[in-house]
C-alpha cells in the first residue's frame, strides 16, 4: 500500500522533538519542515516529511514511560482489561519502553516480549528482568517470536504512529497475530487532536494520525478488521483500538458510532489548520501579558509537546526562562530549538505561572503541586484553547 499525502497543515522549521541537548550541540541540531498531509484514497493523515528511526530512537532516548505514576496506573489496568486475549499464549508489546506494560504483565504471570529499538530504555527494561528484543519490528524479528510460541496478542501503545512504513509494519503485525490472534493498540485519536486543536500532538515521532477508516483500509487486505474501539483520556484523548480476523471476531455495534465522527476528513483538517494559527495567536498575546504585569513565568513539564508549542509560536527564554522537569536525563539540558534550558522540578521555586507543557498530565501534576496552588499559582494551557486555569 502506498500513501499520496498532500500537504494540508505546514507547521515550519522544527527540531526533533526529544532530541535535548547541551550548549555544545546548537550548532548541530537537526531541523525538518513539518508537514501534515491527506491522502484521500486511504484516508491517510501524516506527516510529510518524516525523519530517520535513528534519529530519535536510539541509545540515549530521553522518554522513560516509568517515570508517570499516572501511566503505571493505566498499564497495570490495561493489562487486567485485556487478560482475555492474552489467554494462554504469549504477549508482545512494541515499543516497550523500560518496561512498564512488561512489568504489569508479568505481575499477571503472562509471558510477555518486548520489542524496543531503544537501547537504554530496553536495558531499564532488562534490567527488571523482562525479556526485550532491542530492534525495530521486522521480518527476522517476528521469525524469532514465532518460534518460541503461539502469540495471542500484540500490544503497541503510542507507538504504532511512530512507524513509517506503517503498511509493512501491519505485514508484520498480521504474521505475528494468524488467525486467532489479536492486535491491541492506542495512539492519539485524529478527531481528539481536531475537537481539542492539540496541535502538540503533531511531531516527529507521530508519523501518522489515526482515524478507523485509515486502519481498516490498511489492514483490510489480511482479512483484518477493527472489531472494538474505546476511548481512552491519556495523552489527551486516544482511542484503544481492537484489530482481528473479520471471520473471528465480528465487528461490534459501538464501533459505528466512531465511524460518524470521521465524516469529510478534508474539512475537519481545515477546521483543525485554521484553530492552530488562531491559538497561536492567543496563547502568544496571553503570556506576553503576562509578563507585562510583572508575573514570573516558567514552564512545567519538559515534554515533546511542549517543544512543538514553543517552536511553533516562538516561545524562547526571554518570555520563559526555564522548565522543570522530574526526568534526571533531561534536566541541565535545553529545550530543543528554542533553547529554553531544563531544571529540576525543586527549582520550581516562585513562579506565578506556569505553562503546562504536560497538560495531559493535569490530574496527576495538581496532586503532586499543591503548594503552588496554594501561593496563588496559576497553570496556563493552549488545550483546548489558551488560557488561565
Amino acid at each position: 500500500m502506498k500513501f499520496n499525502l498532500q500537504p494540508v497543515i505546514d507547521f515550519g522549521r522544527m527540531p526533533i522533538a526529544n532530541a535535548f541537548l547541551t550548549p555544545e550541540e546548537f550548532s548541530k541540531e537537526f531541523f525538518y519542515n513539518m508537514v501534515v498531509g491527506y491522502d484521500r484514497e486511504t484516508d491517510a493523515i501524516g506527516l510529510v516529511h518524516t525523519i530517520p528511526p535513528e534519529k530519535m530512537f536510539h541509545d540515549h532516548y530521553a522518554f522513560y514511560s516509568s517515570t508517570s505514576k499516572g501511566m503505571q496506573v493505566h498499564f497495570a489496568e490495561t493489562a487486567k482489561r485485556l487478560l482475555p486475549y492474552a489467554g494462554r499464549g504469549i504477549v508482545v508489546e512494541v515499543g516497550s519502553n523500560d518496561g512498564i506494560m512488561l512489568e504489569a504483565w508479568k505481575g499477571l504471570g503472562v509471558r510477555a516480549i518486548g520489542v524496543e529499538p531503544s537501547k537504554n530504555v530496553a536495558e531499564a527494561s532488562r534490567s527488571r528482568g523482562h525479556e526485550v528484543i532491542s530492534e525495530f519490528m521486522n521480518e527476522k524479528v517476528v521469525g524469532d517470536i514465532l518460534e518460541k510460541g503461539t502469540v495471542s496478542l500484540v500490544y503497541g501503545a503510542n507507538v504504532s504512529c511512530h512507524i513509517e512504513d506503517i503498511a509493512y509494519y501491519a505485514d508484520c503485525v498480521a504474521r505475528l497475530i494468524g488467525k486467532k490472534g489479536v492486535f491491541v493498540f492506542e495512539d492519539p485519536y485524529f478527531i481528539d487532536i481536531v475537537e481539542k486543536t492539540s496541535y502538540d500532538q503533531v511531531y516527529d515521532e507521530h508519523v501518522w494520525y489515526f482515524t478507523l477508516s485509515f486502519v481498516n483500509k490498511l489492514f483490510a487486505p489480511h482479512g483484518l478488521h477493527v472489531f472494538d474501539a474505546e476511548h481512552i483520556p491519556v495523552h489527551g484523548g486516544e482511542l484503544r483500538m481492537f484489530v482481528g480476523r473479520k471471520d473471528t471476531f465480528p465487528i461490534r455495534p459501538e464501533v459505528a458510532s466512531w465511524h460518524a465522527k470521521e465524516k469529510d476528513l478534508p474539512k475537519q483538517l481545515e477546521t483543525l489548520r485554521k484553530n492552530i494559527v488562531s491559538s497561536k495567536k492567543k496563547l502568544v498575546a496571553l503570556l506576553h501579558g503576562l509578563k507585562k504585569e510583572g508575573k514570573r513565568l516558567c514552564g512545567f513539564g519538559a515534554s515533546s509537546k511542549g517543544v512543538i508549542v514553543c517552536n511553533y509560536c516562538s516561545i524562547g527564554p526571554d518570555l520563559i526562562p526555564f522548565i522543570t522537569d522530574n526526568t534526571p536525563i533531561k534536566q541541565g539540558k535545553y529545550y530543543p530549538g528554542v533553547h529554553i534550558p531544563i531544571v529540576p522540578q525543586e527549582q520550581f521555586g516562585n513562579a506565578d505561572a506556569a505553562v503546562l507543557f504536560a497538560w495531559n498530565h493535569l490530574p496527576e501534576i495538581e496532586k503532586s503541586q499543591q503548594a503552588f496552588r496554594a501561593r496563588g499559582g496559576k497553570w496556563v494551557t493552549h488545550v483546548p484553547e489558551p488560557k488561565i486555569i
